[in-house]
């Protein structure tokens, strides 16, 4: 019977999950720099007449036969550029869309716009006060209120809006066909959740608070002035006291 090797297709890229310590040739793939968590390559895999497989491990070729091969269970990914490639339109923290990814899915939404008038809406939500959360409690508790924050915002929100971190305590949310009188529904109801959940370090509903500013898709308006726009109106709903919601018409 023949003994499967590594479940990957030459020229994959995989991550190793786990090695059958069981196995007692297992040590020798340990000693090789075959590790958890590490990436490897597979250059060539011949198990019929070589029994052999050849890996690539931290720019190293590896010959190693199929029964060893065999004891590697692996995450297989189409190659680690792309992987970090993916990484890098996500924030670390709250697994939401960074900005620059958000610029560029927001720049589709307005050519959209333009040859389908496909109605979209943004709001910027503001942690109010988030500062005095970091200076009063640290900044692990004030990374847990961030977390917290885009957890609730996500669970709010429908299959076909974007959550976005814009930075620091600002968080960015596409509305796809969304009118700006919706979306002022929207930011209203996000804004009651944020406001009846408790939040770490806190025992009580009410202690975080968000401010919104929302704005539409007109006609002629460039991506830049719609992030100034929501931005603009975002300062509205802080200059008045925070803990609202305020729209562009």
């Amino acid at each position: 019977m023949t003994i499967p090797a590594i479940e990957m297709f030459v020229g994959e890229t995989a991550e190793i999950v786990s090695l059958g310590d069981d196995f007692p040739d297992v040590k020798k793939l340990k000693n090789m720099g075959v590790r958890e968590g590490k990436l490897i390559d597979l250059l060539q895999s011949d198990p019929l007449a070589a029994r052999k497989v050849v890996l690539g491990v931290d720019n190293f070729r590896i010959a190693v036969h199929t029964e060893l091969a065999a004891q590697m269970r692996v995450r297989p990914i189409k190659s680690y550029y792309e992987a970090v490639k993916v990484q890098a339109h996500y924030d670390n923290l709250t697994g939401c869309f960074n900005r620059h990814a958000l610029e560029g899915i927001v720049r589709g939404e307005v050519l959209k716009y333009a040859e389908k008038r496909v109605p979209f809406s943004l709001l910027l939500a503001d942690i109010d006060h988030f500062k005095k959360i970091n200076d009063t409690y640290g900044h692990q508790e004030g990374d847990r209120v961030l977390k917290r924050f885009a957890d609730l915002l996500r669970h709010g929100l429908r299959r076909s809006d974007v959550l976005c971190r814009w930075g620091g305590e600002e968080f960015l949310i596409l509305l796809r066909g969304t009118l700006v009188e919706e979306a002022s529904l929207i930011a209203e109801r996000l804004r009651r959740i944020i406001e009846e959940s408790i939040f770490p370090p806190f025992a009580a509903e009410g202690l975080v608070t968000v401010s919104m500013g929302g704005v539409g898709m007109p006609p002629g308006t460039d991506v830049n002035r719609l992030f100034a726009d929501a931005d603009s109106a975002l300062y509205i709903s802080k200059r008045a006291g925070r803990n609202r919601v305020t729209v562009c018409r």
